[in-house]
């Protein structure tokens, strides 16, 4: 993934000097893509003397999304996305099973269009600001990403359907006035605090997203 997101970055410098004249982000386009890249844990106890970097190391991420354009500022976009993070070798010891804390999140963005203040003929990049939340379906497995969720102590299982906020920065570069391609980094904040479900030890986590992508653009209508 690393090796994904540096190839997309490369080719992010090498199309722009190629690309069409045009302003970015148009108006009234739909815009339909996909994006990869990582996911590294942040910060948030898991137990008392252990946090969530402590046990987790970084994992992929790959999702898609659709956008609109109402007005040159501001974008909309929602989509959904899928992440996991193997527990490090040093914490789950010699036994066989590899647990991993997964999630699938589902979100909706507003986008700032930097670009948009851009004055120029030959405006092809678009900086922006993104922020927005969703619902994050997370479970840290007993054995591998799609196992099942561990059983605590008072035999709940460690899983939960939590509220989260990210935001973040990125930058797009249109190839042509149908195709985009975009690197960007978001800050999430999980609210999975339950003291009921995991103890008053267990507290919010947050990760960090960096993510490459592309995005084909169509007019609604005429």
């Amino acid at each position: 993934m690393q090796r994904i997101v540096a190839i997309t970055a490369i080719l992010l410098l090498a199309i722009a000097p190629i690309a069409g004249a045009q302003n970015v982000p148009s108006m009234g386009k739909l815009g339909i893509g996909v994006n990869g890249g990582l996911m590294l844990p942040a910060s948030g106890d898991i137990t008392n003397d252990s946090s969530f970097s402590d046990i987790f190391k970084a994992g992929p991420q790959f999702g898609a999304h659709v956008n609109y354009t109402p007005i040159k500022e501001l974008t909309l976009r929602t989509g959904f996305s899928y992440a996991f993070m193997k527990m490090k070798d040093e914490v789950r010891g010699s036994g066989t099973n590899e647990p991993y804390f997964s999630v699938t999140y589902a979100y909706v963005d507003g986008v700032l269009n930097l670009g948009s203040l851009i004055k120029s003929e030959r405006s092809v990049v678009n900086p922006y600001i993104a922020a927005g939340g969703g619902m994050y379906f997370w479970k840290i497995t007993e054995d591998g990403v799609g196992g099942d969720a561990q059983k605590l102590g008072n035999n709940e299982e460690f899983k939960k359907t939590s509220l989260g906020l990210h935001f973040g920065p990125g930058v797009e570069i249109f190839a042509t006035p149908a195709l985009s391609v975009f690197v960007e980094g978001k800050y999430h904040i999980i609210l999975t605090k339950d003291e009921d479900k995991f103890g008053a030890d267990f507290k919010n986590m947050s990760a960090i997203e960096v993510a490459a992508g592309l995005t084909y653009h169509f007019p609604l209508g005429k």
